[in-house]
């Protein structure tokens, strides 16, 4: 398609081409020098749908743009004239000798001007059988899906590939912006959908990525699975992984850590050694922790073990700075499934190894890492904050394993139900506690009205700026002379490593999105061409919520707070008066139910609700139990972090309300 314009979205790289093309198609078309053939006529669609979208080239001012766009919206007749002249006997023939970039469009043009006319069922059913790409192409087009759903139906049914556009609309996340709506036929039920699904399982060659989605399938009104069916899925899951591992052919990587606590003087309270195969190993000095306090030896967790930055947002998280984008291309997660991706499950793995060595450690200074807790929230927060926490019940050191997470369970909602008890009411009455509804870790609330803010779902501006930034996707920024082979991975990779980024030196195709940032203020160019970063104080707090998709508005300076409330007043951000932010309850909600995500752990169904796992299998209760003793240290921390910052921003805004 090098001599054909193509339109692909508003943030493709190739934009800019394309549209230096297109100024030349649209003066040939103006002069006379009318398309006869059907690749032409589709290019005019694609030029149109730019203007449509208000894409522009810089060197057009307001008269010359308006021009072109005037020019453009007389497309609609020449294109809809010329597809009505084409024969419903020999379009299949037509379709067939386009462009792979061009075939898409060609539905798009008989669905836009609704010419069904020159689609014969059987021509349609021939098409669709011989290419299932071309069905997902239709599917995006509502009115050809609803006039030919009979026969769309019964491809869907018949094929059991097209299973994976049941779980592209239900079930896979959609990573990429700007992907269209796909539609099903109206007679396609709930029945039949079950049916494609089964039929997949039961095929030849079903693939394991497909297998995994298809069991972590939320029940809705549109789809829903049998526990017979969604059982037949997990068992082939792992029959496919225990193939797929044992094979020959599968390379395999390890992942190992080594975790030290020594009663050595000589230690730094944290040393990192790694050896000759790369292997870690984190040494901490129990001389060290034995000379901690109590709130140091629970701190230590972010100190030592960094499970929180120095905002207190938690570290834990699945990050999208973190994922690899093979990896996401390579390993499908349900759009209902928490990415629980390589980094995110290695540094959980790390933060459990690292508790329950803590604990050991603890014990042989004849402390007690549950007495800590207790310690800190009973005696602590009301010493330093004046908070009036109730007594908790945790665990004894010789209780078994699954009495202990019987026992911790109910503490972690208990602890919220009482803050949250204290934010609205300023005090807490333990029979008004007593007498309240049951409220979930992830329902709490800050003290703080502004908290969090968080990424404005509806603005696209900010999202592209997030993605011109930092996104490994738009790396095409970071690939410019003379840098090429220093294999940055982002604009402010490239930026903060290099001084001398020629703004002359990008290609046409990649000006567009640097303009874009230019103009929203975030880098510049200086008089000597070079692109810089303009704005370090918004580039601090986007990298907050690239990271971790929110920012604590009290723990940045003044500076950052009042670029938030610009971000804030242009709609790029929204508030959030949580305890936690919406990424941290997310990771809370992973662990303790399935409400939310259909591959959670469900702790809190298991030991509350009489769901538990079986009594035999003491690792696994022994898991659960110091996962919930990190849940109620994270949940401790950042009730400490909620009272720190109400303390600091009664201070710079005086009494009153907190906003």
């Amino acid at each position: 398609m090098q001599d054909r314009v193509c339109y692909f979205s508003k943030d493709d790289l190739s934009l800019g081409h394309y549209l230096g093309m297109a100024e030349k198609r649209i003066q040939e078309v103006s002069k006379g020098d009318m398309p006869t053939d059907i690749e032409g006529i589709i290019e005019l669609w694609h030029i149109k749908r730019m203007f449509e979208n208000d894409c522009r080239l810089l060197k057009w001012d307001d008269k010359e743009y308006q021009t072109l766009k005037k020019q453009t919206s007389e497309y609609n007749k020449i294109i809809a004239n010329f597809f009505n002249t084409l024969n419903p006997k020999t379009i299949k023939n037509e379709f067939e000798l386009l462009e792979w970039g061009y075939k898409k469009s060609f539905w798009e043009i008989i669905d836009a001007y609704k010419l069904y006319k020159l689609l014969e069922p059987e021509t349609l059913r021939e098409i669709l059988t011989e290419n299932i790409n071309y069905v997902h192409e239709v599917l995006e087009c509502q009115g050809i899906v609803e006039k030919f759903k009979s026969i769309i139906r019964e491809v869907l049914i018949n094929n059991v590939n097209c299973v994976h556009i049941l779980l592209e609309k239900y079930v896979a996340k959609q990573d990429l912006q700007g992907e269209k709506k796909i539609y099903l036929p109206s007679n396609l039920t709930i029945e039949d959908k079950e049916q494609m699904l089964i039929n997949y399982l039961e095929s030849d060659e079903p693939n394991i990525n497909y297998v995994r989605l298809i069991s972590q399938i939320k029940d809705c009104n549109q789809i829903k699975i049998s526990p017979k069916t969604r059982l037949m899925a997990d068992r082939l899951a792992q029959k496919l992984n225990d193939e797929l591992m044992s094979s020959p052919t599968t390379i395999k990587t390890n992942w190992s850590v080594g975790i030290q606590f020594l009663d050595d003087e000589k230690n730094e309270p944290i040393e990192l050694n790694i050896d000759e195969k790369g292997v870690p190993t984190y040494i901490y000095s129990i001389p060290y922790i034995k000379k901690c306090g109590n709130i140091r030896r629970v701190t230590n967790c972010i100190s030592l073990f960094g499970w929180l930055n120095n905002h207190r947002m938690l570290n834990l998280i699945n990050k999208r700075s973190e994922v690899d984008t093979m990896e996401t291309l390579l390993i499908d997660k349900g759009k209902d499934a928490y990415p629980t991706y390589m980094v995110f499950s290695q540094k959980n793995r790390l933060s459990l190894y690292q508790l329950y060595g803590y604990r050991n450690a603890l014990n042989t200074i004849n402390s007690s890492y549950e007495g800590e807790l207790k310690q800190f929230y009973e005696q602590y927060l009301k010493e330093v904050y004046d908070y009036p926490g109730l007594s908790i019940n945790l665990p004894k050191d010789d209780d078994s394993a699954p009495n202990k997470c019987l026992i911790i369970c109910p503490v972690l909602d208990a602890i919220i139900k009482q803050y949250n008890a204290f934010v609205v009411d300023g005090e807490i009455d333990k029979e008004l506690i007593r007498l309240s509804k049951p409220l979930k870790v992830e329902q709490g609330k800050s003290i703080l009205i502004n908290k969090y803010y968080e990424i404005a779902e509806d603005n696209d501006d900010v999202k592209s700026v997030l993605y011109g930034l930092f996104g490994e996707g738009n790396s095409l920024l970071a690939y410019v002379e003379p840098f090429k082979n220093k294999n940055y991975h982002s604009l402010i990779d490239l930026l903060v490593n290099e001084e001398k980024v020629l703004y002359s030196n990008y290609h046409a195709y990649q000006k567009p999105h640097l303009d874009f940032l230019i103009k929203q203020g975030v880098i510049g160019v200086n008089s000597d061409g070079y692109v810089f970063i303009a704005d370090p104080s918004m580039v601090s707090v986007l990298k907050s919520l690239w990271e971790y998709e929110a920012c604590s508005y009290w723990h940045f300076g003044e500076t950052e707070r009042k670029t938030i409330d610009e971000m804030y007043a242009k709609g790029w951000l929204v508030k959030d008066n949580h305890l936690l932010s919406k990424p941290e309850r997310d990771f809370f909600s992973y662990y303790l139910d399935n409400m939310k995500f259909t591959n959670g752990k469900a702790y809190r169904n298991h030991y509350l609700h009489g769901d538990t796992l079986s009594v035999d299998d003491i690792n696994a209760h022994s898991v659960a139990y110091i996962t919930f003793l990190e849940l109620l240290t994270i949940l401790l921390l950042k009730i400490e972090d909620d009272l720190w910052l109400a303390r600091k921003a009664k201070t710079l805004q005086g009494e009153g309300k907190i906003i």
